[in-house]
């Protein structure tokens, strides 16, 4: 079944075998209040790709990740107007560190359970993991700086384009070849 194809298809059906359930991880009474009103849209088939430069073996990697991480001690995503205002979000970013861990950072989002983020690092911003593969020589090297923004922005982007530019523009200052995107 191609949910793109078929009009008729609710996000709430029950998946087909083999198929993504895209309510795993959601609440129930969001689940019915989502899949009694979502419908697919056309599928998206114009996504911007570059092509690697390099291999992977020999490539600088840093990670974006969407969870509204920082530093403790660095100025947090602002969760007061998200409080009064539920479908906005704080359009600003954050750099961590290479050497980050999960008891150097802080996780502020209130369209997530931030508890798991903060109990397994690799959940939301595996430079853990990251550093493992540079060890073992799967990565070229690990960037020394690493970036969250707060991901839940809506559908006009607009806001957010000031931090996404100048990620862009950090990460070309430390010779980034290659940014792996962590939704959450």
């Amino acid at each position: 079944m191609n949910p793109f194809k078929e009009p008729d298809y609710q996000w709430g059906d029950p998946p087909e075998p083999g198929e993504c359930d895209p309510y795993r991880f959601v609440e129930e009474a969001i689940t019915r209040v989502l899949s009694a009103n979502v419908r697919f849209g056309e599928a998206v088939t114009d996504i911007p790709f570059a092509q690697l430069s390099k291999p992977i073996s020999d490539s600088r990697i840093s990670l974006v990740s969407t969870a509204g991480l920082s530093t403790k001690g660095d100025e947090p995503f602002d969760m007061e107007t998200e409080k009064r205002r539920p479908s906005w979000g704080d359009p600003s970013w954050r750099r961590l560190s290479s050497d980050v861990e999960t008891s150097t950072i802080q996780a502020n989002h209130l369209h997530i359970d931030t508890k798991h983020l903060l109990t397994d690092l690799d959940v939301c911003f595996p430079v853990p993991l990251l550093h493992q593969l540079a060890t073992e020589a799967v990565i070229g090297e690990v960037a020394d700086s690493h970036y969250s923004i707060m991901g839940f922005q809506g559908t006009d982007l607009r806001r957010i384009e000031p931090s996404c530019v100048a990620i862009a523009d950090a990460m070309g200052v430390d010779g980034v070849d290659l940014a792996i995107l962590i939704p959450v």
